[in-house]
């Protein structure tokens, strides 16, 4: 009797990086080794059908099976192996998506495991898609460096970066969307204050507290001081002496004015310059 399990069938991930699962095939006849098949069929689904997937088998044997896979070439593998009573075998499957894979590209390869009156069979599911990646700068410097990354990949035709980032509430970091992640240290060079890029990716659900700006009204409480950014007051200090959540307003008394007379302003008028206490 067989049991088979796959630790990991689902992936989305970006152009020339690795999707990595296990297979695991285990013989639990007490008494006779079992004589297994194990097939493997792509199915490519690709805006471009020359691109060439890597894909590597190890531990069906003693080398690991490497192949290149396109539309048309290696799609279909088959091994046949033994595995002896109450042993198992864990055959280690690596898929590399195509460097020049544009976001959308999926892959399926079926997975078939066959032996005497037992069959088996699962999918990995693969889709190129874009990933973030920070890129350390020099604090006070993001939104330049975030301009000046733009501003180089579009001179220079790089269509797989989508988007720079500098939110406001981070320091010392940008972040740059793309389906490449391994030409952003190539692209950063020579930039000013360009420190360098973090290690790893990151999904955008991952960075989405940061993309949404926590609403002025929430960040100041009554006795702040802030500074007016619009209006005739524009540049003048005041103290906040209430707050109205609902319409989403500020009442202030400028430090500078003669007579002490509340200025009700949108809360998002005035900058916070001080929070009460510190």
């Amino acid at each position: 009797m067989l049991e088979v399990s796959l630790n990991n069938k689902n992936f989305q991930i970006p152009a020339g990086r690795m999707a990595e699962t296990v297979l695991v095939i285990a013989n639990r006849d007490e008494k006779r080794k079992a004589k297994v098949t194990f097939t493997i069929k792509a199915h490519l689904d690709m805006h471009d059908n020359s691109l060439e997937w890597g894909l590597s088998i190890a531990g069906i044997g003693k080398e690991e099976h490497k192949v290149l896979v396109t539309k048309e070439e290696n799609t279909h593998l088959e091994f046949v192996f033994e595995i002896q009573k109450q042993r198992r075998k864990e055959i280690y499957i690596t898929i590399t998506t195509p460097r020049a894979s544009e976001i959308g590209d999926k892959a399926t390869f079926e997975l078939l495991v066959l032996s005497e009156s037992f069959e088996w069979h699962d999918e990995i599911k693969i889709t190129v898609e874009s990933a973030i990646v920070a890129v350390k700068t020099t604090i006070g410097q993001e939104i330049k460096v975030a301009r000046d990354i733009g501003l180089k990949a579009k001179v220079r035709g790089i269509s797989e970066i989508f988007a720079v980032l500098a939110p406001y509430n981070l320091k010392g970091y940008v972040f740059v969307e793309t389906s490449r992640p391994d030409k952003v240290l190539a692209l950063i060079r020579g930039i000013r204050d360009a420190k360098g890029v973090v290690r790893g990716e990151m999904k955008v659900e991952e960075i989405k507290h940061y993309l949404t700006p926590t609403p002025t009204i929430r960040t100041i409480s009554v006795g702040d001081i802030v500074e007016l950014v619009e209006g005739p007051f524009k540049g003048e200090k005041a103290k906040v002496i209430q707050i109205d959540e609902a319409k989403d307003e500020i009442t202030v008394e400028l430090f500078e004015a003669m007579v002490p007379i509340p200025i009700t302003v949108k809360a998002e008028a005035v900058r916070l310059l001080e929070k009460e206490g510190e």
